[in-house]
């Protein structure tokens, strides 16, 4: 059934006039005739009662009116609730996260998206980068921050923020006693790893190598917050995060190394399925996080 038909039909039996129903969608009195005989062909039945001064109905016309009605008002209210979402009003948000990114840059940014938006459903899952990476794919999340690139050609990364890396150690190490260390240094003790498929992992290896840092031994943990607590019990050294070891370093539970010249770096990222649509809320919220 033509729908567009239908509407002009439905209004012709509300206005119980061709004219008025002509100026009511404002078309032409002949654009609504053959509108109704289209209809009635296509549907094989009488609808107006044809010859009298005033528009009637058929029996079969008035049962189709009354459908049409309904139809008409699920109509509206179903573009009420896509307004809602559009609004910002309803729906729901996924995010996922690498774990620093979800521990410590987006909690503010949550808690301020919950506030300005209260009918919206709010998720954040954290996980490593890889793992996040696929939960984008198979779209169970909205919206992916990582730590580390995602060689992925189904994946577009895009630049987020800038982030420093900290090299720490045990307080009372002879590194940290002596402050500023050399790659040799380096690679003569034990490193504290992410386990793989982090981008934390990820992006330390690149620096190792660039810094031509081959570590004597190595200890794999599942968290930065595990690395930085097996650094300060004495496991080794470690890359990290200066916003997730801050709180260490000020309560003096480990210390940080200087490499003369080289300043630590990496890049957090957004990621994106080319081809996927954003909803209104992940929109907005990525609109937030871009500001800052």
């Amino acid at each position: 059934m033509n729908l567009h038909l239908l509407r002009i039909f439905h209004t012709v039996g509300e206005h119980a006039s061709f004219s008025r129903a002509a100026e009511h969608l404002g078309i032409s009195q002949p654009a609504v005739s053959k509108a109704l005989r289209e209809l009635e062909d296509q549907l094989d039945v009488v609808l107006i009662e044809r010859g009298a001064r005033i528009v009637s109905l058929t029996e079969a016309g008035q049962v189709l009116f009354e459908y049409a009605g309904g139809i008409f008002a699920m109509e509206r209210a179903a573009l009420e609730a896509l307004q809602a979402y559009s609004n910002l009003e309803r729906g729901r948000l996924r995010i996922g996260a690498s774990m620093t990114v979800a521990g410590y840059w987006l909690p503010g940014y949550v808690a301020d998206f919950a506030q300005a938006h209260p009918g919206i459903t709010l998720s954040l899952t954290s996980a490593n980068t890889q793992t996040v990476a696929d939960r984008l794919l198979a779209c169970e999340v909205d919206i992916a921050l990582v730590e580390g690139p995602v060689e992925d050609e189904r994946i577009e990364s895009r630049p987020w923020r800038d982030e420093t890396l900290l090299i720490v150690a045990p307080p009372d190490s002879a590194l940290a006693k002596a402050g500023t260390v050399s790659a040799a240094d380096l690679s003569a003790v034990t490193w504290v790893v992410r386990e793989h498929g982090s981008g934390t992992r990820e992006v330390m290896n690149r620096w190792l190598d660039k810094l031509g840092i081959v570590p004597a031994r190595t200890i794999e943990a599942g968290s930065t917050e595990a690395v930085i607590q097996t650094v300060a019990a004495g496991g080794g050294v470690s890359m990290v995060p200066r916003v997730s070891s801050a709180d260490q370093i000020a309560l003096g539970k480990v210390a940080t190394l200087t490499l003369p010249g080289v300043q630590l770096t990496r890049q957090l990222y957004r990621l994106r399925l080319p081809r996927r649509p954003l909803s209104p809320a992940a929109l907005a919220f990525e609109a937030m996080i871009a500001t800052d």
